[in-house]
């Protein structure tokens, strides 16, 4: 391990994290907020020095980064981040613990938009627009705006991005990896650009646009807003979000192709099965609303009769994209659905979005892969002579692909039960169901689960021990296990 290589990488990402909290300040001034101007002043200092410690041992770095190095980058840049973003939240009281505060922050930067604020809109302005920003950055990825804004980066940078980029099979990669970067940043910005000005136009403040555009995109889920997206009272806002949801769960390579006038979203095995599985999965969840003949339009109140289908299918969309995408949005109390339905919503909490998208999950197309062992499996089992190779949209698999995907998948069943098993011991008064959905939650990046954090509830009843199990959680659902577990292994850090 090239420990000076990776402090010298790890100063240059704490220092340009902590420089971007001055985009709060606008909203701190805009507010007559100045004791949290100064709070963010403190933190980005604070930051700052942090940088500079690290680039004090790793100034005379010599040396490629390797792949050893580049996982190292990648998983302390996502810890130190979060320690630095945690630092506004904390040194400003709005949470009154450091570990809390670390959970928000961990919670915004890899997405998943669990919190432990009871009151969201008491907080100030530019504190929310901070937890928001961080959907931000952590939707697209720490590295990857590293990789496109700074291009001193060089040869390591290939290296970085694809140990951050989610998903077996990342496509659309130009020859430059910055020039892939930027592509990427540039289709980000601007989708958060287009939803914050149709979320305006139907009738949101830009401050409530900005805000709930950046968690969308980043399939985040922070609010401005105690109920969430249904305290703004709007189908036509409600309608906006589905579609910048199914958006952000979407391959991002797709959107880039469609920018350079290929439009190959139907021929893409992961998209279809995405497209269909949310479909199938809110009509399901439409009909057996109709059945029960009530729906729940707002959180935490009683059930209003109702058997318009209409109603039905806008709230079961809704509440399918936000599981399946790890947005975690709500505009119902999908906790006092039939059971069926809440079944069917942690399922898809375990499916996820797509490769390459900012959704978290195990991901579709991983989904696909398995099916299609399993078919091959059955297949080779009538006919074991007959030779059968894996295809996805036409080209074969590697084994060392589909063996990457099974270890993937045994993995991730392992970390939720060694993780429901701890939490139950840190948290032993909390009920068996909201341990499992809320450790589910936090490897997926969702937010909500069910029960006692449910889409009405939060973490705030968690001591700091489950939040600090929580965050660890949260980090390896988003960098997809290996980056973080290889943390454990003796042989990682030895010298080279």
């Amino acid at each position: 391990m090239n420990y000076r290589l990776v402090s010298r990488f790890l100063s240059l990402l704490v220092a340009l994290f902590s420089l971007s909290m001055s985009l709060a300040l606008p909203f701190a001034m805009w507010y007559g907020e100045w004791s949290e101007f100064l709070h963010f002043i403190e933190s980005a200092a604070m930051g700052c020095a942090l940088a500079g410690i690290l680039y004090t041992f790793g100034r005379r770095a010599t040396g490629e980064m390797y792949r050893r190095e580049a996982l190292a980058v990648v998983g302390l840049s996502w810890v130190l981040a979060a320690g630095v973003g945690a630092l506004p939240f904390y040194f400003s009281g709005m949470i009154g613990s450091y570990s809390g505060s670390y959970f928000e922050s961990m919670s915004g930067l890899t997405t998943t938009g669990a919190s432990v604020l009871t009151n969201i809109e008491s907080n100030a302005k530019c504190l929310l627009f901070w937890r928001s920003f961080l959907h931000f950055v952590g939707g697209l990825g720490i590295i990857v705006l590293f990789v496109a804004v700074l291009p001193l980066v060089g040869v390591g940078g290939r290296v970085l991005f694809k140990q951050e980029v989610p998903g077996p099979v990342p496509e659309g990669m130009t020859p430059r990896i910055k020039d892939t970067a930027m592509l990427l940043l540039k289709v980000y910005v601007g989708f958060n650009v287009l939803q914050a000005l149709l979320l305006m136009f139907a009738g949101l403040t830009p401050f409530d646009a900005i805000n709930h555009a950046m968690a969308t995109l980043a399939t985040g889920g922070f609010s401005t807003k105690n109920t969430s997206v249904l305290a703004f009272g709007s189908q036509a806002v409600e309608w906006i979000i589905i579609v910048f949801m199914f958006l952000a769960g979407t391959n991002f390579s797709l959107h880039l192709e469609a920018v350079q006038g290929r439009f190959s979203y139907w021929k893409s095995t992961e998209f279809r099965a995405y497209l269909l599985g949310i479909l199938g999965s809110a009509i399901f969840i439409t009909v057996l609303l109709h059945v029960s003949g009530a729906t729940f339009t707002e959180p935490g109140s009683a059930p209003v009769v109702s058997n318009t289908s209409g109603i039905h299918f806008r709230d079961a969309l809704f509440a399918t994209l936000s599981m399946q995408t790890t947005t975690g949005f709500a505009t119902v109390d999908f906790d006092r659905w039939p059971e069926a339905a809440r079944f069917l919503l942690v399922a898809l909490m375990l499916v996820g979005g797509c490769a390459g998208s900012t959704g978290g999950g195990i991901k579709v197309i991983r989904w696909v892969i398995l099916f299609k062992v399993a078919r091959q499996e059955l297949g080779r089992a009538v006919s074991p002579r007959r030779v059968r190779v894996l295809k996805i949209d036409g080209k074969p698999m590697r084994p060392e692909t589909v063996g990457q995907v099974q270890t993937f998948f045994y993995l991730y069943i392992v970390i939720i039960v060694v993780g429901s098993i701890l939490l139950a011991l840190l948290e032993p008064d909390t009920k068996l169901l909201s341990t499992f959905t809320a450790v589910v939650s936090a490897l997926n990046n969702i937010g909500p689960g069910l029960e006692e954090v449910g889409p009405t509830m939060n973490y705030a009843f968690m001591e700091a021990p489950a939040l600090w199990l929580l965050s660890l959680l949260m980090l390896l659902g988003r960098l997809e296990l290996l980056a973080v577990l290889v943390f454990f292994s003796r042989t990682f850090w030895h010298p080279r």
